[in-house]
């Protein structure tokens, strides 16, 4: 790859970049000089309001009564001045004022109401309007006057009564607190709840702005086509744009790090424990992690820069671009977010998560809490992030249909339904909103149903999971039959179910006892999810748990996405590939993740094969209900190892891998329409 023409490329990426003014102001200036305004602003501003509340002069007005109690009133008011510096105007009203009224226009701020009762003090009635901040306000200091008072009096009775007291009151024991946390643990706590979101934001602020430009912008100028033209490889021009874009993001980060470096030391030299910093407080400990953050963030920004340019490529203006990056920005934001959440914790399965996984690991690196082990897992798998990304990114840069394809025009849901051609294929948009809104609506939707009715809700998500798709591809119109794959399948295909299905078990089981013990962390979701089926009783758990998943995922799954998929032009193996993947990540756990896109896998080449969803319906259907079968009659199979063991020998490990690829192969052989055993000598059925 020639370096010159790379180096070229980006030297013009970057002078475009720079000669943006609004780029500048927006990434530089707003930094340096907007943030440190708006926080100490900020600041200021709610310390001149809690100054002003103190030394505001409130108007209280008090119902006549007795001499005696309004003028101790008064006394008590007026004390208030001494003893918390409150500002009190009072007046006094006849009881048949409307009390509402002179609240209501300001007349007056709190009523007090004395009621006299049989006892030696009368009972006190507040008027106020908690809608008003001087009332509320107001309600407040007059319920600290009135609470001092009622304990001055408790404490007067137990002095009268008890001719001790003053040793009777005195603490019987002292606590004295002592914290093991140093100065640099308890400084870098406060620091790794804030510096992840900080620096997610600004790779997002650097990232999202550049790529919009140096993408869908130049499609909109129509510089990108001569660009295109020039004879210089696509991927040549990709690299530059990826490399010109999280310089930019890195370049945001740096410049926002500057400005709250700045602002931080301002703050913390303006307080009382400015001294935390100075003396015996070592820097030096947040070296390793500052240097681990640095090159963590110089990946994740690569993941962001790629996923961004591949996102906005696909838009067909700068107004597209922006609708599809506000939504992705707000998964980052989100990611960025839960790290601080009470309970989240980084740990294996966290690791393997883009975005969340960053956040913990910065936030852990700053509480001087150094896992090796995950550290590794997350560079490990930020690093595949970071790489899968980037060859989506090059591939959809090579693609011309995508490149100039109909954008977010491709969203067909849209349009008026009288509208739409008959028997058309769904849109790549179109796949994207359908799966955010069967993600959404199932987990918020369904977990609400799940916490209130339990194990009705798992068949209410299924329920949803099914009809969001279908009701979509009915509503445009779609090519029902080509879309869900309803042909019949062949004898072979479906006897070659049952060697695909044992087969991947066996292999399945295998693999997740292994996982068991050497990651039991990640075993953890996978144990409560057996304990909700085992609750549900059988018929139940069969039905919901065996077909309503071999239904409605699918029917979502090599149903809408496989059949949207195989109409573009789009590599069947990278078809494949993605529609396993989603039908992982769907499951939300990171156990079910690595077998689950196993089977995926097979399904994928199932219905590639027998152009049935049938096919993978039953092989679904088989799956779940032998281990619904299994959770309810173990005793059937207690003389199984295989299926009553979570801990197998080497040789065992290796048998049982070896005997499921075996059955895999042999269902290949007997269903597969070009070289299996039983392969149709007629033509083979067109590839879809």
């Amino acid at each position: 790859m020639n370096r010159k023409i790379i180096f070229t490329l980006l030297k013009k990426e970057l002078t475009d970049i720079f000669r943006d003014t609004k780029t500048i102001i927006i990434m530089v200036i707003v930094p340096l000089i907007l943030y440190p305004l708006v926080f100490l602003g900020s600041m200021l501003l709610t310390s001149s309001l809690l100054r002003e509340s103190t030394v505001k002069t409130y108007n209280v007005a008090i119902v006549s009564s007795t001499k005696e109690t309004t003028e101790n009133i008064r006394l008590l008011l007026g004390e208030a001045l001494k003893n918390h510096e409150y500002h009190f105007h009072v007046e006094e009203i006849n009881a048949s004022e409307n009390y509402e009224r002179f609240i209501r226009d300001g007349k007056y701020d709190v009523v007090i109401s004395p009621q006299n009762t049989e006892n030696e003090y009368p009972n006190i009635i507040i008027y106020s309007l908690t809608s008003s901040n001087k009332s509320s306000t107001a309600r407040s200091m007059v319920d600290v006057v009135f609470s001092d008072y009622s304990d001055k009096i408790i404490e007067d009775r137990l002095k009268d009564a008890v001719d001790d007291y003053e040793t009777l009151k005195e603490e019987p024991f002292k606590i004295v607190k002592e914290d093991y946390s140093s100065k640099e643990e308890t400084t870098g706590m406060m620091i790794g709840y804030i510096m992840p979101f900080m620096m997610i934001i600004s790779v997002l602020m650097g990232a999202f702005t550049v790529a919009i430009d140096i993408s869908v912008g130049e499609k909109e100028r129509g510089t990108l086509e001569t660009l295109i033209t020039l004879p210089i490889s696509n991927t040549q021009m990709m690299i530059s744009k990826f490399i010109a874009v999280t310089i930019f993001a890195l370049f945001s980060v740096a410049i926002n790090i500057l400005s709250f470096a700045l602002m931080g030391i301002f703050v913390f030299n303006s307080m009382s424990f400015a001294e935390t910093f100075v003396g015996d407080f070592k820097f030096t400990q947040f070296i390793p992690s500052i240097l681990l953050m640095i090159v963590l963030l110089v990946l994740f920004t690569m993941f962001v820069s790629s996923v961004c340019l591949c996102v906005d490529f696909m838009a067909k203006s700068v107004k597209e671009a922006n609708n599809l990056t506000t939504p992705l920005m707000l998964i980052l934001m989100t990611g960025a977010g839960m790290a601080v959440l009470p309970g989240v914790k980084l740990n294996i399965g966290l690791a393997l998560v883009p975005i969340l996984n960053v956040s913990l690991l910065i936030k852990e690196l700053f509480m001087l809490n150094f896992d090796i082990s995950l550290i590794a897992a997350v560079f490990a798998s930020t690093l595949i992030h970071t790489t899968v990304a980037i060859y989506i990114m090059t591939r959809v840069f090579s693609s011309e249909n995508i490149l100039f394809g109909e954008g977010l025009r491709s969203v067909r849901i849209f349009e008026k339904r009288a509208n739409m051609p008959k028997d058309q294929i769904p849109g790549v948009g179109d796949i994207v909103m359908v799966f955010a809104l069967m993600f959404l609506i199932s987990n918020f939707a369904g977990g609400f149903i799940v916490l209130k009715l339990g194990f009705v809700g798992y068949a209410f998500s299924q329920l949803i999971i099914f009809l969001v798709p279908v009701l979509y591809a009915w509503y445009m119109r779609a090519d029902m039959k080509n879309i869900f794959s309803l042909e019949l399948p062949g004898i072979k295909e479906m006897v070659g179910v049952l060697f695909f299905v044992s087969g991947s078990y066996i292999f399945n089981t295998v693999l997740v006892a292994v996982l068991y013990n050497e990651f039991p962390v990640i075993a953890r979701d996978n144990d409560m999810l057996s304990g909700v089926v085992s609750g549900a009783g059988f018929i139940p758990a069969l039905l919901v748990i065996g077909l309503m998943p071999a239904i409605a995922e699918e029917a979502a799954f090599r149903g809408f996405l496989y059949g949207t998929l195989k109409n573009k032009r789009i590599p069947i193996l990278a078809t494949m590939v993605i529609t396993a993947v989603v039908f992982a990540a769907y499951h939300l756990n990171l156990l079910q993740f690595i077998y689950v896109t196993i089977m995926g896998l097979i399904m994928s080449y199932m219905i590639y094969n027998s152009k049935s969803i049938l096919v993978t319906a039953f092989f679904h259907l088989l799956n779940n209900s032998f281990s619904v079968v299994l959770e309810y009659h173990t005793d059937l199979f207690k003389n199984v190892k295989l299926l009553t063991t979570r801990k197998f020998e080497l040789k065992e490990i290796i048998m049982y891998a070896l005997i499921g690829i075996a059955l895999v192969v042999i269902g290949f052989f007997i269903s597969d329409n070009k070289i299996g055993i039983f392969a149709k000598r007629s033509k083979n059925k067109k590839e879809g």
